[in-house]
């Protein structure tokens, strides 16, 4: 299954994916601070404590990562359908569903990396400024970290799972375009605010839906091998 995965990441370029994910977390930065000045402008306090910052970082990083994830779908799985190219690749002498769980590890494992390391990087970059700017009234106590730590943990799991659902309807019409709008619809459905809470703040919620992905993948490839898929 490595040397599958490590075929898939080559024959794809995957690591050219990491210039993107920089840019990513560059664009979210000068997000939360623009976020932060606009909030200053109006007299108000854009992160009043360490549990709020945690919050606005996991409410940008998650959306852009798991449609991240859509693309890579689109790519790995669905554009190789729509091109038959697939068909190819079921004629060597390797089963097809380790050939399709390899990609979909590759889709989940880039989720929840990125999610998660993203979520690391920009709270230490942030810890780092506030500690010379001082613009969070309240100190990060470790049990603060702590929770923040295990939050960040449990959101990356789970978007790694919801980060599956949209190959559903990218594999009903083998559309990259259905793929990626549905991504785009998940995110805003789990992301948008009412009254300062989002659908991510109630942990069943996410889980239940990283729950429906993984079924999602299973019966993806579950048939595989008795599948004609021209």
């Amino acid at each position: 299954m490595r040397k599958l995965i490590s075929l898939e990441i080559k024959k794809f370029k995957l690591f050219s994916y990491l210039k993107g994910v920089g840019i990513a977390n560059l664009v979210i930065m000068g997000l939360l601070c623009l976020i932060y000045f606009a909030e200053k402008s109006e007299g108000t306090i854009a992160y009043g404590s360490y549990e709020m910052a945690f919050a606005a970082f996991g409410s940008i990083i998650r959306p852009t990562f798991i449609i991240f994830a859509a693309v890579l779908i689109s790519r790995l799985i669905i554009d190789e359908y729509k091109s038959n190219s697939i068909t190819l690749m079921f004629m060597y002498p390797i089963n097809r569903k380790k050939i399709i769980v390899s990609k979909l590890i590759i889709v989940a494992s880039f989720t929840f990396l990125t999610i998660f390391l993203s979520n690391l990087l920009i709270g230490s970059v942030f810890y780092l400024v506030d500690s010379y700017l001082h613009f969070v009234p309240k100190e990060l106590t470790a049990e603060v970290l702590k929770d923040g730590l295990l939050s960040m943990t449990l959101e990356a799991i789970a978007s790694a799972g919801m980060a599956l659902i949209p190959l559903y309807f990218g594999m009903r019409k083998k559309s990259v375009p259905t793929t990626i709008v549905s991504a785009i619809i998940l995110v805003s459905l789990t992301s948008s605010s009412t009254g300062g809470v989002n659908l991510f703040a109630f942990i069943a919620i996410p889980i239940s839906l990283a729950v429906i992905g993984c079924l999602i993948a299973y019966f993806s490839f579950r048939n595989i091998e008795k599948v004609d898929v021209n």
